[in-house]
């Protein structure tokens, strides 16, 4: 029952409560749970999103807050008497005649007050800011903030750039730093541990996406991501870096997709969903642009020729490893498609030269025989243009 209750209805309750409360405080003792406390949190707006948008109120029994106000008023007396007498013995006379000195009033009720606050009123987030400090912004690691939130590109790309920048991405090394369980290898090329910059930059799935999308950002090499992303802001134009962050984003949309379907799409779709999605949002928003860039065609009339893409598999635990290929026509028909087992193979890099070798063999004895590699179809690009 709320308080508003017993004050209503004291003529009828108020001898039962005063016989409770008397009987608890005579014979110190009391039901067990009797002090329990619910925290309830209140909506401050219609429709709460965060945390931050509820407000706790802690619900007690008010029999027990009757108890806890009777023996806060007594003390009130005793305090007064006994504070000599304890200053004395903790303190030199002096001090206990200066803080004897002190007024003091007993008709004011003890109220709370955080020293944090000029107000003194607590808050949850200056708790927070009290115990790990204020975060200081130090302008060595990243001073393009202006810069990167003027980009005409969608907010969520902004919101996930900023967490790049700030190193929040859910990588498996951030993972692994929050004691969270999972294989600490990149989810792309299962070859090194992931970070914000293997996973974006260095990877070498993430490499094949650069070279296709024919952005100049391979001139830029650090270690780390905020004096990457200067170094783009700096050198490229207003739309270059708008497709930066495009390919960024979609690249990360991609290694997502590795983690929880198990699927990693051809690094020619995560560039060409890129450099659309980009294009779609510049029409609509009436942003001055010039036409994407396509990736560079074959010379010769070779995009015309048959295709090949092959893959392999690499089984960490018993060492053997298996290759498959499909030879498709210019127009994506179906032609032949072959696999097999992979002999001395002890690593995943090792596979996939060795499934190259073994399609490169497999076509030639179908009587192809001419044959392309442009830049972009590495020995990880899991395709070869034939």
């Amino acid at each position: 029952m709320n308080p508003r209750f017993y004050q209503h209805f004291w003529d009828l309750v108020g001898g039962d409560v005063s016989s409770f409360v008397i009987k608890c405080l005579n014979t110190r003792v009391f039901p067990e749970k009797l002090n329990d406390t619910d925290v309830v949190l209140i909506p401050k707006k219609c429709v709460p999103e965060t945390v931050a948008d509820m407000r706790p109120i802690a619900l007690s029994n008010v029999l027990y807050r009757i108890m806890a106000k009777m023996i806060a008023n007594m003390m009130k007396s005793l305090m007064a008497k006994s504070v000599p007498h304890i200053l004395s013995d903790l303190l030199v006379p002096e001090d206990v005649t200066r803080i004897s000195r002190i007024p003091v009033s007993p008709d004011y009720e003890d109220s709370c007050y955080w020293f944090s606050d000029p107000k003194g009123i607590y808050t949850v987030k200056k708790a927070y800011r009290q115990v790990v400090g204020n975060i200081e912004y130090n302008p060595t690691n990243f001073g393009k903030w202006i810069t990167l939130w003027k980009l005409k590109v969608p907010p969520k790309w902004k919101t996930f750039l900023w967490r790049a920048v700030c190193d929040i991405l859910p990588t498996t090394t951030n993972l692994l730093m929050k004691r969270v369980e999972v294989d600490p290898v990149c989810p792309m090329c299962g070859l090194i541990h992931e970070d914000v910059m293997h996973t974006l930059i260095s990877c070498d799935y993430s490499k094949i996406v650069w070279t296709i999308s024919g952005l100049p950002v391979t001139n830029v090499i650090t270690h780390s991501l905020p004096f990457w992303l200067t170094g783009i802001l700096d050198m490229l134009t207003e739309e270059q870096c708008g497709l930066v962050v495009a390919v960024l984003y979609h690249v990360w949309a991609a290694r997502n997709m590795a983690v929880w379907e198990g699927a990693l799409p051809r690094p020619e779709q995560t560039w060409r969903r890129a450099a659309t999605t980009y294009q779609a949002y510049c029409q609509v928003h009436h942003c001055s642009r010039q036409p994407v860039q396509q990736p560079t065609s074959l010379p010769g009339g070779l995009e015309a020729r048959p295709r090949c893409f092959f893959n392999a598999g690499f089984n960490h635990q018993i060492g053997t490893a298996t290759y498959g290929a499909v030879l498709v026509s210019h127009d994506g028909a179906f032609l032949a498609a072959t696999n097999n087992h992979l002999a001395t193979s002890h690593s995943p890099l090792m596979a996939e030269a060795l499934a190259c070798k073994e399609a490169l063999s497999w076509i030639m004895a179908r009587g192809v025989w001419q044959c392309c590699r442009s830049p972009t179809n590495l020995i990880l690009a899991h395709s070869t243009n034939l």
